[in-house]
């Protein structure tokens, strides 16, 4: 039975934006409640990848921040390639 919930609620178009808004207030809870200041701490944890000379030293929260920002430009990008092929090309 919930398996199927699951995977019926993931098929749903809106099934990302849902996601979304759902963390979007937990964040917004979470920072807001007793826990802000761990909250702060948690996103300022440091995190480093060195490959040879290649240093890159972020906290957590500027990584997800890039990787968020890669995610919807490229989802954008996906959805100009799409519209772009199917009203301009057809």
């Amino acid at each position: 039975m919930l398996k199927n919930t699951f995977n019926s609620f993931f098929r749903l178009e809106a099934a990302g934006g849902i996601l979304l808004l759902i963390t979007a207030v937990a964040a917004m809870v979470l920072k807001n409640s007793g826990f802000g200041d761990a909250y702060n701490v948690f996103l300022d944890i440091p995190i480093q990848i060195r490959i040879g000379p290649l240093n890159i030293d972020k906290p957590l929260f500027l990584w997800v921040n890039d990787g968020l920002m890669a995610v919807f430009f490229f989802m954008i990008g996906m959805e100009v390639k799409q519209i772009f092929l199917h009203f301009v090309i057809w």
